[in-house]
């Protein structure tokens, strides 16, 4: 479905993700409507344009939903409680946030007649021990450990997905996105090792990384996540499926936190601590299906986005704001 004049509403769209596709629908000619509880999100990320509406909710009330949904075609689920280690520490709480509120959002928008829901799910693979995480490893518990309450809420989440897709007549898109970084990703809402590595290098303070740092991450770009989302709303064959959202590619935590030091110019040293609940060792994503079904490609290099985050996130630093 064309996005081209379509009113569509983003929760979480004044987060950092969650604010980049705003910004690509507002560009692509759609009007959009933006739902958030600014918990992590912030009203800098909204842009001034006619053709956008902010509305102050929070996804665990109906009532808030059901006032964004009037008249909404398409909607991308952005809000979420993304801290893995959060989550560990409040499971009930990241319950209602990630599972409970989408639900929310997703039965209103079956009652409003949406067209399209598209949701920004995450890397529910666990401790897969396999070479690329493909979506088919998912469709069943047995075969993996979940490791995290944060993963346990959003596979719930993905489920009621494919039953409103299935059953209830609203196509839906699940999105599993790998560790996403770039411009407006911040350590106060984000618990991604680039945004916590490039501001303590940017600091001076030395870089602290949980465990031995042999573990790997595939860290994927704003933009491409962007175009991703975008897609998913396009190709109706995406309807009903889940798709991995990275770039295929394996990067250890030392080598990341390495990259950033160059990057910065800085010379802190790079300490070790103890090594986290809920941290899985490696992660890939495959993207086969991805590619086949969206046509999806990732197009920025890490060291390309790392680049462009650092110089952002110093010019952030410079005004006093981060």
């Amino acid at each position: 479905m064309e996005v081209r004049g379509k009113l569509v509403l983003v929760t979480g769209g004044a987060g950092f993700i969650g604010s980049h596709i705003v910004d690509r629908l507002v560009s692509e000619g759609a009007r959009v409507r933006i739902l958030d509880n600014l918990s992590t999100g912030n009203r800098d990320n909204v842009p001034r344009s006619q053709n956008v509406e902010f509305q102050l909710g929070d996804i665990r009330k109906r009532s808030y939903v059901r006032t964004a949904l009037k008249d909404i075609d398409i909607v991308f689920h952005e809000a979420a409680q993304i801290n893995p280690a959060k989550a560990v520490e409040d499971p009930f709480l990241d319950f209602k946030v990630n599972a409970v509120g989408t639900l929310n959002v997703l039965l209103e928008s079956i009652n409003s007649g949406v067209k399209k829901f598209i949701m920004a799910s995450t890397n529910t693979y666990g401790d897969a021990n396999q070479e690329k995480m493909g979506e088919e490893f998912s469709t069943l518990f047995e075969r993996r450990s979940l490791l995290s309450p944060y993963a346990a809420a959003k596979v719930s989440a993905e489920a009621y997905l494919k039953v409103a897709n299935d059953e209830l007549g609203l196509p839906t898109v699940r999105l599993r996105y790998f560790n996403v970084y770039g411009p407006r990703q911040l350590t106060k809402s984000e618990s991604g090792a680039v945004a916590i590595f490039a501001r303590q290098a940017l600091m001076g303070k030395p870089i602290t990384i949980f465990g031995d740092g042999s573990h790997t991450r595939d860290f994927v770009f704003i933009s491409d996540v962007v175009e991703a989302n975008i897609l998913a709303a396009e190709k109706r064959k995406a309807e009903g499926e889940a798709l991995n959202v990275g770039t295929g590619k394996e990067t250890s935590i030392m080598d990341l936190a390495r990259l950033i030091v160059r990057l910065t110019g800085s010379a802190v040293p790079i300490v070790h601590s103890s090594a986290r609940a809920a941290d899985f060792r490696h992660a890939s994503a495959d993207l086969t299906r991805a590619k086949q079904i969206l046509g999806f490609s990732p197009k920025i290099k890490l060291e390309e986005g790392l680049e462009i985050y650092v110089e952002w996130l110093a010019r952030f630093m410079r005004k006093g704001k981060g």
